[in-house]
């Protein structure tokens, strides 16, 4: 009985500790702003009102952008071109390119959108879009 009881308390405090790895785990937000801007002042807006403009550094992250925002908009996200880096300067390994999306028409598009079906294309930086920004901790590694 004593045994029951412990391995019990033990059940119970092990989902706890899950439960909390896991809402310590999900460290970011993704906040969709319905104002279109250029890609500089989208992220100007998302530095000054939350944290920085959406950072996707893995799959998880980009299921959770996708909820973010309405299925039928393209928005910025904060990857920049060359070397692809994040707009907090963080260098960028996820990628979920549109398959034509990277054809850099007159190499001057060094921005980044996120289309409906949530794949990735680059842009002129200047073109106005709505977009998504992030708040909380990217340095959190679960």
């Amino acid at each position: 009985m004593q045994q029951m009881m412990l391995f019990s308390w033990f059940k119970e405090m092990y989902f706890c500790l899950f439960l909390i790895y896991e809402s310590h785990c999900k460290s970011k937000n993704y906040i969709y702003i319905n104002q279109a801007m250029s890609w500089s002042s989208a992220q100007q807006y998302c530095r000054e009102n939350y944290k920085d403009l959406a950072m996707i550094e893995n799959q998880e992250e980009n299921m959770e952008a996708l909820k973010a925002k309405p299925s039928s908009s393209t928005v910025w996200i904060g990857l920049y071109r060359e070397p692809w880096t994040w707009s907090d300067g963080t260098l960028s390994s996820f990628r979920n390119w549109y398959p034509t999306g990277l054809n850099n028409v007159n190499e001057s598009q060094h921005c980044v959108t996120e289309n409906p079906q949530h794949q990735w294309a680059d842009e002129f930086c200047d073109v106005p879009w709505v977009f998504v920004c992030h708040q909380g901790d990217h340095s959190k590694k679960c």
